[in-house]
């Protein structure tokens, strides 16, 4: 697993990959979620990130750096609910969620615990992705192909 990803991104694949629909779970078709188990979804993001005293606590700050950054906001009056600003287009921003929810939909089925309208927003999220593809996110201008060597390199027409 790729340890440079975002907790947005990280939240994303939980969300889409239904072996963890009993922590994290949609609960509407425009991009609202619930933490079911908030501090497991906590230990989860640390595990990830290698930081083994994450707790909710340090997650929901984490989680207000993308309010300013207007990705995901609090649903006001409801614990552990928040929601993707610009649903379902930020999912096209995550490739790795993509390579999963494609994974996800060959292993769905009937047997899925999640509620109607859960299962409803689950199936909204991964009929987005289907017209998603890698060169779409290399040219929607969040891509970036800069590397170390071209920045320290700068081309003879920058020289004095």
């Amino acid at each position: 697993m790729e340890s440079a990803i975002t907790l947005w991104q990280f939240l994303l694949q939980l969300l889409l990959d239904q072996k963890h629909e009993h922590l994290i779970c949609w609960t509407s078709n425009d991009g609202e979620f619930k933490l079911l188990k908030a501090e497991e979804v906590a230990k989860l993001w640390g595990l990830r990130k290698n930081k083994t005293n994450m707790n909710y606590d340090k997650l929901s700050r984490a989680l207000r750096y993308y309010y300013d950054k207007n990705i995901i906001k609090k649903v006001i009056g409801q614990k552990f609910v928040y929601k993707f600003v610009s649903f379902p287009e930020i999912l096209k921003m995550d490739p790795h969620a993509v390579e999963i929810s494609r994974e996800s939909l060959l292993l769905q089925d009937s047997d899925c615990k999640a509620s109607p309208e859960g299962r409803e927003a689950h199936k909204h999220g991964l009929a987005a992705l289907k017209s998603t593809s890698r060169n779409e996110y290399i040219h929607s201008g969040l891509y970036s192909s800069f590397t170390i060597n071209s920045l320290q390199n700068p081309p003879d027409a920058f020289k004095a």
